[in-house]
């Protein structure tokens, strides 16, 4: 008999599905996209039903498409973004929307926390500043704002949890889910701190019990089998956090290894086992290796998100010549930036559209276009989109080395962004490293599909990706480039400090605050 497995990821736009053979090939695969929610200006929600259906289709079309027997496939892992707030009742229903990491709504309790605790106290065993973003000041607002649903909750839940849930009926977490809780997780005792969620006033007993998370927690039910195509009894794993679930894909399983995924955002994740951890970056476990292994990741808002802007926006020659010669319009706008020397001449762009994570952890903050001339051109506009992602890609990585990193060689590059030859090569120049990229990464629903395997035993270990990574680009670094971007790099720094006071003016005067 034959050994299948399957992966799942739930992002913020949509779901995929895969069903992975033994040896890493994927057979079958299948993507569902849903909307997004803006109730209000600040606030980002969806309907947790949406993951489960979306889930529930996507496997029974990835099994549809890889033409196995249900049968023989021997586990099954989720992975989503996180963190995001579900709280469901003891019926295992949703109360409410879910509102997800992007959601602001919890500023004034984050602030509390602050005021009443101080960064330091917060972060002494969560390892994780505090900000919005985290599901405790998710949770809290819960409690202070809509005390009722807070009252008729039996657990707080993420999307992947939530999936689980509806495939086993167990409503349960993982480690690396629980890792960003904040405040209320102790980060190397893989537990509650239950004397923080005291202090914090939340029930401890509103949290999910946490599982290694290639650790087997249930098995598929009768009616999930039903509605996915699963056999009922088919182990599932506790499953993990999205971006570490493509690390696992990527080869991302030893101590130092560090990758960039470079989707809408930017996400470099630095792998390792011993718990130091980076200042104001954001501290998670890793869902491979889940009971030793940490990441330290920095996460800024927009990365190919800028390009794409700038595609819609600006781009309608790029489009129109690329229809007509059947390329991609990114490889028309690439050979215009090519064009363009180093640094833009001059043309420094601050890549805080939708604000800003790691390591500023501020919302308020806006897109910038310093040093504009009329000598500059689409091409320069365009390059110095690209140099300002990967100005704040490497502000990243220099706070990562700050917690005595020391980083694996060369620094994988995936996704997006990572598809331009001409990105690759600023990354690699601007960072000073030598980097390589996976044309062919298949990302986190076959980093689910991996753990899934290790979970039940298909797979020894998470060694087994070893054999699957194939590096299909290198890039080695230009000294003398490297220095040019300096130049730039600490214009770049200064330029942020010098308008952060009128990001909040700004924000005042367009009635955003």
């Amino acid at each position: 008999m034959a050994n299948y497995l399957v992966g799942t990821d739930i992002g913020t736009s949509g779901t995929k599905s895969v069903v992975m053979s033994e040896e890493g090939r994927v057979l079958g695969s299948a993507y569902i996209e849903y909307p997004l929610i803006t109730p209000r200006p600040g606030w980002a929600e969806q309907d947790p039903e949406w993951y489960w259906n979306a889930t529930a289709d996507t496997i029974r079309e990835a099994i549809r498409k890889a033409n196995v027997d249900a049968a023989e496939i021997r586990g099954v892992s989720v992975s989503a973004f996180s963190p995001t707030c579900i709280l469901v009742d003891r019926d295992l229903n949703p109360l409410a929307n879910a509102h997800i990491w992007m959601d602001r709504r919890g500023t004034a309790e984050a602030e509390w926390i602050l005021e009443t605790f101080g960064e330091e106290h917060a972060s002494a065993k969560s390892a994780n500043t505090v900000d919005p973003y985290y599901g405790n000041v998710k949770f809290l607002w819960e409690k202070r704002n809509r005390p009722e649903l807070y009252r008729k909750t039996y657990k707080f839940l993420t999307p992947s949890d939530y999936a689980t849930m509806r495939l086993t009926g167990k409503a349960v977490t993982d480690y690396s889910n629980a890792s960003i809780f904040g405040m209320g997780f102790d980060m190397t005792g893989r537990c509650w701190d239950e004397a923080a969620l005291d202090e914090l006033g939340l029930d401890r007993e509103k949290l999910p019990e946490m599982f290694p998370c290639e650790e087997v927690i249930g098995e598929v039910t009768p009616a999930a089998a039903e509605r996915t195509g699963l056999k009922a009894g088919t182990p599932v794993c506790a499953g993990g956090v999205d971006c570490n679930a493509a690390f696992v894909a990527n080869g991302g399983i030893h101590d130092g290894d560090i990758s960039i995924a470079m989707g809408t955002a930017g996400c470099m994740g630095y792998m390792h086992r011993e718990p130091r951890f980076g200042e104001r970056l954001i501290n998670i476990i890793h869902s491979g290796l889940s009971k030793e292994m940490y990441v330290t990741l920095g996460a800024t808002v927009s990365c190919g998100a800028l390009t794409r802007y700038f595609r819609n926006e600006f781009g309608q020659l790029e489009k129109q010549t690329a229809a007509q010669l059947g390329i991609d319009e990114y490889e028309i706008m690439n050979l215009e930036a090519e064009q363009v020397p180093v640094g833009s001449d001059g043309l420094i762009v601050l890549p805080y559209f939708m604000g800003e994570r790691t390591p500023f952890w501020n919302p308020l903050a806006r897109g910038v276009m310093f040093g504009m001339s009329l000598a500059h051109t689409r091409g320069h506009v365009y390059r110095a989109f690209i140099e300002g992602a990967t100005y704040a890609l490497y502000q990243n990585f220099l706070k990562i080395l700050e917690s005595s990193a020391k980083p694996n060689y060369p620094m994988i590059l995936t996704e997006g962004g990572a598809k331009s030859r001409l990105w690759r090569q600023i990354v690699a120049d601007m960072f000073d490293i030598p980097v390589a990229y996976m044309k062919d990464s298949k990302g986190a629903p076959v980093g689910n599909a991996i753990s899934a395997g290790v979970g039940t035993g298909v797979f020894r270990s998470y060694d087994v990706v070893d054999g699957w990574v194939d590096f299909s680009d290198r890039h080695e670094p230009d000294a003398k480039v490297h220095e040019e971007y300096m130049k730039y790099y600490e214009i770049f720094c200064r330029l942020y400090d010098e308008v952060k006071p009128e990001f909040g003016a700004l924000a005042k005067a367009t009635g955003y605050l």
